[in-house]
């Protein structure tokens, strides 16, 4: 009968470990899956790629945690990048002001990074886009 009780004990501690294994495959698919493209002036810089979002947040250039949502336009960008932009945190705003994208810098008067969602110029920054899986983004140097 003490078999039994092993056994039992067994299947469930295997189900419990199967259930904590599932968890992060779960909390990603929560995640938003977008479309990122990037444009500088004269040429593409990132042709049109898919990416999944990751939790938590972007803390570059002094941004505190959880003030940046990686699940942001922000971190959209950041994925689909590898990391590879530039910009600073402003805290006032609780949002960064993007300078450069691929080695692309636009810090002119002229010209600045816009950064449009599902084919409209955004009226927020980056950091405030609560993404939707399906949306499509595109980082371009535009005009002033």
């Amino acid at each position: 009968m003490q078999k039994k009780h092993v056994f039992k004990t067994g299947l469930a501690g295997l189900a419990a470990a199967m259930a904590l294994a599932a968890a992060p495959i779960a909390s990603a698919a929560a995640t938003p899956t977008v479309t990122v493209s990037v444009v500088g002036k004269t040429k593409t810089l990132l042709a049109t790629k898919t990416v999944h979002t990751k939790s938590g947040s972007i803390t570059r250039g002094g941004a505190a945690a959880g003030k940046c949502p990686a699940t942001s336009a922000q971190g959209a960008l950041n994925v689909a990048t590898h990391g590879n932009w530039k910009g600073s945190w402003y805290a006032s705003y609780h949002e960064y002001f993007i300078t450069g994208i691929l080695g692309d810098n636009e810090t002119s008067k002229k010209y600045y990074w816009g950064l449009y969602v599902n084919g409209k110029l955004a009226s927020k920054g980056a950091c405030d886009i609560k993404l939707k899986s399906g949306d499509k983004l595109l980082f371009k140097v535009t005009k002033s």
